[in-house]
């Protein structure tokens, strides 16, 4: 209820699409009777296209008699042009007849198929976080991105091995001349070698 921005990263949810549930949840008594609401895209905050990024809008939305919650359901479509870039479409509740807007509160969301730093890396194991490093280590040992957010199955064991195994490969291809190198260069513009943590 407290944040104000939703990301949909499609490089973790391994889906083309993916449906958020959006609650917007009313002040003051219910009623007997159903309520509508309205939702506008504010364009000079939107850098998603509609129909190509996300799903139109319903022309409106239904809080039932007696409740207080509504939901809008925001589909978005993960394009090939998100792997590198975030693109937001900012939505803003309108007034009608049954509701005035006291608070001036949007809600941004974000759609990007860009890889995220997952909850299943330590740094100790795998280094510094990459996004080459993420997906040479899904290469190498058959594994989705998506498993690096599972801290139940990508234990600290399982992080441990999978890091010795990149260590090895990394060392072998340094020895063949044919070193691995980041896609960012140091303080002083020099590539930097790709490297795994200090406890491996």
């Amino acid at each position: 209820a407290h944040i104000d921005t939703t990301l949909l990263p499609f490089s973790l949810l391994l889906v083309n699409d993916t449906t958020v549930r959006l609650k917007v949840r009313v002040m003051g008594p219910v009623t007997g009777y159903d309520r509508y609401f309205t939702l506008a895209v504010i364009d000079s905050l939107t850098t998603a296209t509609v129909g190509e990024d996300y799903s139109p809008l319903e022309k409106q939305y239904v809080i039932s008699a007696g409740e207080r919650d509504g939901y809008v359901e925001f589909i978005g479509f993960r394009q090939e042009k998100m792997l590198d870039s975030t693109y937001y479409v900012t939505l803003q509740l309108m007034e009608n007849e049954y509701f005035s807007l006291p608070m001036d509160i949007w809600r941004p969301l974000e759609l990007t198929d860009e890889v995220f730093e997952p909850k299943a890396w330590t740094t100790n194991y795998f280094g510094p976080y990459s996004k080459k490093k993420m997906k040479l280590l899904c290469e190498m040992f058959g594994l989705q991105m998506a498993d690096f957010d599972n801290v139940t199955e990508m234990d600290m064991e399982r992080q441990r091995v999978y890091a010795q195994g990149l260590d090895k490969y990394l060392k072998e291809m340094d020895a063949k001349g044919e070193t691995v190198y980041e896609d960012r260069v140091d303080k002083d513009g020099n590539p930097v070698k790709m490297a795994v943590g200090r406890l491996v």
